[in-house]
């Protein structure tokens, strides 16, 4: 028997000479290495190439490599050979499938590798709380430090599996696109959420939209939610543009009462208009999406322009904003094109465009101050005056000690006795009372005090000392800094 004492290096090409020499044959070598203290140190055949028992360390190398994700030298240490002879066993050996590619019996094998216990523990942590989920489950499990911890996707199968999860829903059907065949023949009502600009506070949009064009009839910022505001938004697009066939709305306080049997103004004015009042199905804004939709475009394109403006223009109202809202209004229906039309034309194109418009001008005359005004009394003093937000209004003489209606409007309001009309105020807001002038500090959070109330001006203007004016009527507040006006504020 021949002995060979070399190095590593080199070793099969000295064997593949000797063989082509036949000075030795197959079973009659020994390879001893210079390092006996390695693991792959000892006594291998030529032939434990190919021994079958290496082979199974092959793929349990392969296993520990793709599955367990050992390092090279954790699975050198683990099967007792060197970190080259791994190396060697890896090289050209592709990765297994993963676990998306492998067919079910697969899935459910793995499911199947954790203990009892594991499995015990999920179905009690979900018959604890039928609502928890695989994720809260997984974290129970990890709380109570058990090993292994499956996945999420692997706790899912085994609840299905129980019979305690949901199976995989159907594919999801997605959206279906519906949209009136005529102009008129539907109208969409909402009010946006609150949006804050500068100066004016949170303001909020109301909107009409008509169904089959996206052509926006009426619409307009308000500083509150009324209903009276629904009102005026009606008078305007039925006033310039007939009347729908029906209208959709929310289950807001504006448009529908809680109380079964009652009608709301809402409802009663759509009645007595020959308009069908739809409500949407609550938590569902799909139904109204086109209105949605374009409230995303007045975000997008109105208002960050607008805010910006507002921030140079501290002197703006409401009435000066809703100016500018309108110009961009009047771009939106007559410039602005939809991919959702064929052609992308324009709403106003798509509204008045289409021959089968429906039309339905108003028949009748509508009192439309009597639907947005509300009723509140008072009592005539001696001197022929009733008190109404902190202002004084004539009523004329005879009536003193008397009680009176007031009809009060957005812009005026009126003065009643039993039903008979007696006289009208304008309700516009009376500036300035100039003896009414204060200094004040802005604080570090942004806020002045005034007759024992506080009021936010603005954070960033933390530490500037401002005039503040009170309105002769005694509603607004108005916030002057270096004699310009940067802001007004509702008492």
């Amino acid at each position: 028997m021949l002995i060979i004492i070399v190095s590593a290096i080199g070793l099969r090409d000295i064997i593949a000479m000797l063989l082509a020499c036949q000075y030795i044959s197959l079973d009659s070598i020994v390879w001893l290495h210079q390092n006996p203290n390695t693991p792959d140190s000892g006594v291998q055949t030529m032939e434990s190439e190919k021994d079958p028992a290496n082979s199974d360390l092959r793929e349990e190398a392969l296993h520990y490599r793709y599955h367990g994700k050992l390092s090279i030298a954790a699975i050198a240490e683990k099967l007792g050979k060197s970190e080259r002879t791994i190396y060697r066993w890896l090289k050209g050996k592709k990765k297994p499938q993963s676990s998306c590619q492998q067919n079910d019996d697969d899935r459910g094998n793995r499911c199947s590798q954790y203990s009892g216990t594991i499995t015990e523990k999920i179905i009690e942590f979900k018959q604890q709380n039928p609502r928890r989920s695989a994720r809260i489950i997984r974290n129970c499990l990890m709380e109570e430090e058990l090993a292994p911890i499956p996945s999420e996707s692997t706790i899912r199968r085994i609840l299905v599996e129980k019979g305690m999860g949901k199976v995989a829903a159907e594919a999801r059907r997605g959206y279906v696109c519906f949209e009136r065949e005529q102009p008129n023949e539907l109208w969409q009502v909402d009010i946006a959420g609150v949006q804050t600009v500068g100066h004016l506070g949170s303001l909020y949009l109301f909107a009409l939209l008509d169904d089959c064009s996206r052509f926006v009839p009426a619409a307009f910022y308000t500083a509150d939610q009324r209903g009276v505001h629904v009102m005026r938004l009606l008078q305007q697009a039925i006033t310039d543009f007939g009347r729908p066939i029906a209208i959709v709305a929310d289950n807001g306080a504006q448009f529908r009462t809680l109380l079964k049997g009652i009608e709301s103004q809402y409802e009663k004015i759509l009645k007595m208009l020959d308009i069908q009042p739809i409500f949407a199905k609550a938590h569902h804004p799909q139904t109204k999406g086109k209105l949605e939709r374009f409230f995303g475009s007045v975000k997008t394109m109105f208002l960050a322009e607008a805010r910006f403006q507002a921030k140079s223009h501290p002197e703006w109202t409401l009435s000066d904003f809703n100016q500018q809202f309108s110009k961009w209004l009047g771009f939106y229906n007559t410039e602005h094109r939809h991919r959702a039309h064929l052609g992308k034309e324009t709403p106003q194109d798509v509204y008045f465009g289409k021959s089968s418009r429906i039309h339905r001008p108003l028949e009748i005359e509508v009192d439309w101050n009597k639907w947005m005004c509300r009723v509140e009394k008072r009592k005539v003093t001696k001197t022929n005056l009733i008190h109404f937000q902190n202002q004084r209004f004539s009523v004329p003489i005879g009536f003193a000690g008397l009680l009176v209606d007031l009809q009060i409007y957005p812009d005026f309001l009126e003065i009643h006795r039993k039903g008979a009309f007696l006289i009208s105020h304008s309700l516009d807001r009376v500036i300035l009372d100039k003896k009414s002038a204060q200094t004040r500090r802005i604080a570090r959070n942004g806020t002045i005090g005034f007759q024992g109330q506080y009021y936010n001006v603005n954070y960033k203007r933390a530490g500037q000392e401002v005039t503040v004016q009170e309105s002769s009527n005694g509603t607004e507040l108005l916030i002057y800094y270096r004699e310009q006006l940067i802001k007004r504020i509702e008492k």
